[in-house]
């Protein structure tokens, strides 16, 4: 099922020609851009707040010492591992973000609840994350039940 999610993630990033903001790094600095494949999700739970919802995770990094700036894109998948519609509204001030091996940066997705807006929560049952600064995908996990596939993406900053 992964390979195939992976598989169809990256025709659909393809065809579909999904920006993605790309960071220059200035001549003389040290500290490579941060890898896809060196940085991997972990969901930390739900909250929610006045008919919010915020999806908290983060990236912890199992490579070497790695910066990033921006936000994270994302894709929902539903159970047949087709493609859903997925917009993600990129939210607040971007920071670099310097990641030793081992350490960790968070962000969280946010939506109305579905129910305010009258819809019925999108079936998504699994997600692709696309690091800041990166084109190749990483499998998340869970999906985004928003409405209609719309959510909101907070800048990636350091820690926990």
């Amino acid at each position: 099922m992964n390979r195939r999610l992976l598989a169809t993630a990256a025709a659909v990033t393809i065809g579909v020609g999904i920006s993605v903001a790309v960071a220059v790094t200035p001549v003389g600095a040290t500290t490579p851009t941060c890898r896809a494949s060196q940085l991997r999700p972990h969901f930390d739970g739900q909250t929610g707040a006045a008919g919010t919802t915020y999806d908290l995770w983060h990236f912890v990094n199992i490579g070497s010492t790695c910066q990033t700036i921006g936000f994270v894109g994302a894709l929902n998948f539903g159970s047949d591992g087709r493609p859903l519609p997925t917009t993600v509204h990129w939210v607040g001030t971007k920071h670099t973000v310097v990641l030793g091996h081992g350490q960790s940066a968070h962000w969280r997705f946010s939506f109305l609840q579905p129910s305010i807006l009258n819809c019925a929560p999108e079936a998504a049952t699994n997600m692709i994350v696309t690091p800041p600064n990166n084109s190749s995908p990483v499998l998340a996990g869970r999906g985004e039940k928003s409405c209609h596939g719309v959510f909101n993406a907070s800048p990636l900053e350091f820690g926990v």
